[in-house]
């Protein structure tokens, strides 16, 4: 659980919690004075989770038909990921009048576009760098599983550094390829990237990008607000 603790539209306080620890969750909210709630998840969550928070606070679970502040043109909004829709939008907090290209580099690295108009457009799903390192140790027949970290070079001079410069500037080779793409689309774009290897690769991007590991909890406490008003 990653939580995030709003007054108004400031983050206060942020935590992470084992998914299952309702205790320390309760704990963090009775210190707290706590309203409004909102939550998203891609994954099941346990029914005691959700029957404290709808008991206690204002709650909102965030799904497919929960009001938001932007126009959706994607083409299978039930199956778009919560944490991307969170993540523009979060965005457009930040960048209201802004073309935004929000970079959420995880397991897998999700891209999509909102422009300067409110309406998100879409965008790609690919590979994140722990899982293009653990492919190339898992589908072949002899190379290792290598650590992830930041390659001391583009050009590996061994195999192990072969296959992290591969993973990580293959990852940041692509991630400047959308931007050049995005670019020249575009005359105001600004970049975001979140997710736990946002800083990893923004020393490797040939390009201004702005950090903010907070993108979707700002988006989510924004949902919250549209719907509380």
């Amino acid at each position: 659980m990653k939580i995030g603790y709003f007054k108004e539209s400031n983050l206060i306080e942020h935590t992470n919690l084992a998914s299952s620890d309702i205790e320390a969750m309760k704990s963090f909210f009775e210190k707290k004075n706590i309203k409004n709630i909102i939550l998203s998840s891609t994954a099941v969550v346990m029914p005691e989770i959700e029957d404290f928070l709808i008991q206690n606070y204002n709650y909102t679970r965030l799904k497919t038909e929960t009001p938001v502040p932007i126009e959706n043109i994607y083409r299978t909004p039930k199956t778009l990921g919560k944490d991307r829709v969170a993540g523009v939008i979060g965005a457009k907090v930040l960048y209201p009048k802004k073309d935004c290209l929000v970079i959420d580099a995880g397991t897998c690295i999700t891209y999509d576009f909102i422009n300067a108009k409110n309406i998100y457009l879409g965008g790609n799903i690919a590979p994140g760098i722990s899982l293009r390192l653990r492919a190339m140790d898992e589908f072949t027949a002899a190379l290792p599983l290598v650590s992830k970290q930041q390659p001391d070079t583009n050009k590996g001079y061994s195999t192990e550094t072969a296959i992290r410069a591969g993973a990580v500037w293959g990852t940041a080779y692509e991630i400047m390829g959308f931007i050049q793409q995005l670019d020249q689309q575009t005359e105001t774009l600004t970049i975001l990237l979140t997710g736990g290897d946002a800083k990893l690769l923004d020393k490797l991007i040939d390009r201004e990008t702005i950090v903010n590991p907070y993108l979707v909890l700002i988006g989510l406490n924004k949902i919250l607000e549209y719907n509380v008003e």
